[in-house]
């Protein structure tokens, strides 16, 4: 009885040796997940880049005031067609002032019509009034001083004739000024246009333009022909 009970014992205790553990049995150090929440804060920076003052239409130079029709500089009366050359409106008055032909919309017409009909004279806008002088004739204007007056605007047009305007000088003020040169040869020969500070201009219609227009980069606009 002892001999059975002794080679049941030893059996099992072969037995015990020979059986591998189950490793889904096994204790093992549970392995920590990776943060979901990383996902979290990335998205949440990336929307702290996107629409969060740094430059996304958010006050910082995208369509938020720094320079899109904003009133730096983009039709905002800083020189960029936008007002800044306008001509106030002249008042004019009554009577007609003896230097004006006629005296129309607040405008003084001033006619140089014929040959000589202006030659050497000094032709001096009045004060309150725009002033237009038209020169047609061989001449009509030539050696002629026109003075614009100080913040209305002036033009000199010189229509046809021989030497109608040559050596014209057109003195400007703060006003618009613009010369005009008709396609007859050498109408405008050696003419200058002195600008002032409002808009300044030649329109030549010909090859005859005049000779220079010194003040052309401090007026508000300039356009030589």
């Amino acid at each position: 009885m002892s001999m059975r009970l002794l080679a049941l014992l030893v059996s099992l205790g072969l037995g015990a040796c020979l059986i591998e553990r189950n490793p889904l049995f096994q204790d093992e150090t549970p392995t920590i997940a990776a943060n979901t929440d990383g996902g979290d804060s990335t998205s949440s920076g990336s929307d702290s880049e996107a629409g969060d003052g740094d430059g996304n239409g958010d006050g910082d130079g995208d369509g938020d005031g720094d320079g899109d029709g904003d009133g730096d500089g983009d039709g905002d009366g800083d020189g960029d067609g936008d007002g800044d050359c306008q001509d106030p409106v002249a008042p004019g008055g009554d009577p007609c002032p003896p230097a004006c032909s006629t005296c129309e919309d607040n405008v003084c017409a001033i006619n140089c019509i014929g040959d000589k009909a202006c030659d050497s004279d000094d032709i001096l806008c009045p004060p309150g009034f725009a002033c237009a002088v038209v020169c047609d004739g061989a001449t009509a204007c030539k050696d002629v001083d026109v003075t614009c007056s100080d913040q209305y605007a002036c033009s000199v047009t010189c229509n046809s004739g021989d030497e109608a305007c040559k050596k014209l000088t057109m003195i400007c003020g703060g006003g618009s000024c613009s010369l005009t040169c008709g396609a007859t040869d050498e109408i405008c020969y050696d003419a200058s246009v002195e600008c002032g500070t409002g808009a300044c201009s030649a329109s030549c219609q010909g090859t005859s333009a005049p000779k220079s227009m010194p003040g052309c980069d401090a007026a508000c606009a300039c356009t030589p022909c």
